[in-house]
């Protein structure tokens, strides 16, 4: 047999390599495409379980049946059902932190090659978390917000008038008596009138006593009138004075006539004195006291006149059948504080809610609802009618029966910002409208389009009740007159009107739903009435029945009118930061703060700590944002844009001699506090854990009034809902 060529033999081999190449090539094409598919299908499970997280993360921490569902239907939409196909897809609440929503999607990835071998599936695994930051909640940790405290009256009070019946003698002391005097004690007109009379030439006197005056307690006597029925048989010119005794006699005030078209007539009739009523007649003698009105020091005493101009004809005959007396007095009750719908006590916390009319400016504190930088000429380019101002309106688990109530809800001005609730004209008097609507939220609370599309989530609205309104109250030192209405307390009693509500609580909703968070829409923005110049500040109450809580907190953003008095701090709730937040960072804006008069103001941001409150180390910035109010004078001067870093009080007005008193006149004052690591949302005040506050520093002395207008909006840093890596 011939020998193979070496040549032939490797050849062969080759092919014997390449055919079992071919087979290892194949393999790894079949790992290569089976662990390419199982990797697509993991990203797809991760995208299905990121959406899944993100929509359902909305309904926490309030509705977590609702997240759950919600992101099961996420991913639902996107392939994966729990229970079918092998697929389980796991939506839970995370217990470190409820307003994280943990999905988990598991299931089986199937094989195309690995078939061969026996491998059907592989199993995937993958997880999600998202986080939904809610709107930081700013104001009041509880059931009620904007409560000032004192509801203001000019002098520091409501002086209320009132006065007694009339009271008649029971004795005639004295001498020089007339002919029966004692005939006055009553009036008898049947069947035959009994007089006391006298027709002397000369000027007898005639005492009276014993009437039996009572006064409330605590009042300030006004006037002392004098009443009587009488007639003269002379008709041309006869009267008769009186003086008044407050120590039995002791000693006799000025006369006073008692006229009527300055003559008597022959028959008989009433006649006071003085001639205007007596209401604020004091018989010459000064701070009057119920002690003087006591039978034993209170007396009359009656003059028939027939010399000078009083003089009654000789051998005249004055008959009088009946003398009494009537007090005027008023009551002085000191301001008192707000109190809610029902009487009972509410905290006083320093400030009011408030919104200015569309005509303002918004060098006047509100960012959002002034249509004007300069009335009428320089547009407000910040102006948001359609989004300010939102405030939410908890009601927790075990609640039921809910109901919204809003106080003094209708423009009503007054002579100073000081009084009342602060509502003022800046200018002009035109017509100022305020709307209330009240909405659920539907378990998204950032996420108004759901509200507004559904008929059912509008569950409260004052319509046109506070449209228009025009008016302003006298007793708060408003001017009426010229068109503009009264609408002081008690000018009407049509609830249907909308003056009736002022210094009043109007209810806006009740029988709301307990565990639902509601949004109170106020708004000031209104077609028919557009050019006022005014802001309208209110209050807002909220109670339920069941042992859950209530809270009313401003949402995203709010106004503030916070009266201030020098001398001291005036110190504010501003937002409630929650532990889970330690090491971000608070951003807090605040619009054209520091319009604080004369007064030197310093602004402080306190954060809870243990059993106390520390000072925040601030960094901020300044930028303009408004050319003036046009008004002339400090609204014209926008601030100087600045910043500083590490700061723990920022000057906003530099009071009287300083360079630019308002340091931030029509400007953003921008705020960054970096939350302690260590921070654990602690609850010095037992208010709620986790509340920060606001403090104005004023220089001056205590009875140094000013005010403040400002704009506020805090948030923590950060997308509203994000997804949590890893």
């Amino acid at each position: 047999m011939p020998t193979r060529h070496p040549q032939r033999r490797s050849r062969g081999q080759v092919l014997i390599i390449f055919a079992l190449t071919i087979f290892v090539f194949i393999g790894l094409c079949a790992i290569v495409v089976d662990v390419a598919w199982y990797w697509a299908n993991n990203l797809r499970i991760q995208r299905a379980a990121d959406a899944a997280a993100l929509a359902g993360v909305v309904h926490l921490p309030g509705d977590v049946p609702t997240a759950i569902s919600v992101a099961r239907a996420e991913a639902i939409k996107n392939g994966y059902t729990n229970g079918v196909n092998g697929y389980t897809v796991t939506p839970t609440q995370d217990p470190a932190n409820p307003r994280r929503l943990r999905v988990e999607i598991a299931g089986p990835v199937g094989t195309y090659f690995a078939h061969v071998i026996g491998v059907h599936s592989f199993p995937a695994v993958r997880r999600s978390r998202a986080e939904f930051i809610l709107p930081v909640p700013m104001g009041s940790p509880e059931a009620y917000y904007g409560t000032f405290g004192l509801i203001r009256h000019p002098g520091g009070g409501i002086t209320t008038p009132g006065n007694t019946s009339w009271f008649s003698p029971t004795s005639s002391p004295g001498t020089d008596n007339w002919t029966t005097p004692d005939n006055a004690f009553v009036a008898d007109e049947t069947p035959t009138p009994l007089y006391a009379t006298k027709n002397s030439t000369t000027n007898p006197l005639q005492q009276y006593g014993n009437f039996g005056i009572s006064v409330p307690g605590g009042v300030t006597i006004d006037g002392i009138e004098i009443s009587i029925d009488a007639l003269s048989s002379d008709n041309t010119g006869c009267r008769v004075r009186f003086e008044v005794s407050r120590n039995g006699g002791g000693s006799w005030s000025s006369v006073g006539s008692a006229s009527q078209t300055n003559t008597f007539s022959n028959t008989e009739a009433q006649f006071f004195s003085p001639a205007s009523g007596g209401s604020t007649y004091l018989w010459g003698l000064s701070s009057w006291n119920a002690s003087h009105l006591t039978d034993a020091n209170f007396r009359v005493q009656v003059e028939y006149r027939n010399t000078s101009t009083d003089s009654c004809a000789a051998g005249a005959t004055t008959s009088l059948d009946h003398v009494s007396v009537r007090v005027h007095y008023s009551t002085f009750q000191p301001d008192v504080n707000i109190t809610d719908p029902y009487g009972g006590f509410v905290n006083a916390r320093g400030f009011w809610g408030t919104m200015h009319s569309p005509g303002s400016s918004d060098v006047d504190g509100d960012a959002y609802l002034p249509r004007w930088e300069t009335p009428g000429s320089v547009p407000n380019d910040q102006y948001d009618p359609t989004n300010y101002y939102d405030y939410a309106v908890e009601f927790g688990p075990g609640t039921s029966n809910g109901e919204v109530w809003v106080y003094d809800p209708v423009f009503c001005a007054g002579g100073g910002a000081q009084y009342g609730t602060g509502d003022r004209w800046f200018s002009g008097n035109a017509a100022v409208s305020a709307f209330y609507d009240l909405y659920d939220t539907l378990g998204t609370p950032y996420d108004i389009t759901d509200d507004l599309a559904s008929p059912a989530a509008h569950v409260g609205t004052s319509g046109n009740l506070f449209q228009g309104i025009r008016a302003a109250d006298p007793a708060m030192n408003g001017t009426t007159g010229g068109g503009v209405a009264d609408c002081s307390v008690g000018v009407t009693s049509n609830q249907s009107d909308g003056r009736y509500w002022h210094l009043r609580w109007w209810r806006l909703a009740s029988g709301l739903t307990g565990d639902t968070t509601y949004r109170l829409r106020t708004a000031s923005t209104d077609p028919s009435f557009n050019t006022a110049t005014g802001h309208n500040s209110f209050a807002i109450w909220s109670g339920a029945s069941g042992a859950g809580t209530v809270e009313v907190h401003g949402l995203g953003a709010m106004e503030a009118f916070t009266p201030l008095n020098g001398g001291g701090a005036s110190i504010f709730y501003l937002a409630q930061i929650d532990a889970i937040h330690a090491g971000k960072t608070v951003t807090i804006n605040l619009w054209d703060p520091g319009d604080t008069g004369n007064l030197q103001a310093d602004l402080r941001i306190l954060i809870p700590s243990g059993g106390s409150y520390v000072n925040a180390t601030m960094d901020y910035t300044s930028s303009q944002g408004s050319v003036g109010d046009g008004g002339g004078g400090n609204g014209d001067v926008p601030c100087t844009p600045t910043s500083a870093n590490g700061v723990t009080s920022i000057r906003t007005n530099n009071g009287p001699g300083g360079p630019g008193p308002r340091v931030f006149n029509g400007c953003w004052l921008k705020i960054d506090v970096v939350i302690p690591t260590g921070y654990t949302a602690s609850d010095p005040d037992g208010v709620g854990p986790g509340w920060w506050k606001i403090a104005y520093d004023m220089a001056g002395a205590v009875t140094d009034n000013s005010f403040d207008l400002t704009t506020w909006e805090v948030s923590i840093r950060g997308n509203p809902v994000h997804l949590v890596v890893p």
